[in-house]
């Protein structure tokens, strides 16, 4: 699943395909692309800030169940391969309460610390620029 319209999604026509193997399954996520991607972690009873993008489109794929995610102010609860597209200005963030999660960021336009803006924060960061 994809949210918002899918014709604006950053990969084009060649969205994500599920192969299925008599060993298992092949979730292709982006071909032939220019873009960044980043395997996100997240522990129990921890939260991203939240924040949003100037320039770049992102792409959650979720890894695993038991993620929360914030988008505009309306949480949902993704599933396993679930997918979601962060436009830029979008407000987002997500958490785990009880389980910890991982989830593929697929990054498209460029990558830069300056174009993220935390607009909340737990740790005390909101309004600073990420650090790597």
């Amino acid at each position: 699943m994809v949210n918002k319209n899918e014709n604006n999604d950053p990969r084009g026509d060649k969205g994500t395909v599920k192969s299925i193997r008599p060993w298992g399954d092949i979730h292709m996520i982006v071909r032939n692309q220019k873009c960044s991607v980043d395997l996100t972690h997240v522990r129990p009873g921890e939260r991203a800030s939240l924040h949003s993008h100037d320039v770049r489109a992102e792409l959650f794929h979720f890894l695993d169940d038991g993620a929360y995610l914030e988008v505009d102010g309306v949480v949902s609860r993704p599933k396993a391969h679930e997918e979601h597209i962060m436009y830029p200005g979008m407000k987002h963030r997500f958490w785990a309460e009880d389980k910890d999660f991982r989830m593929l960021v697929v990054s498209f336009g460029e990558w830069t610390v300056e174009e993220q803006v935390r607009h909340e924060d737990d740790y005390g960061r909101e309004g600073t620029k990420l650090e790597l």
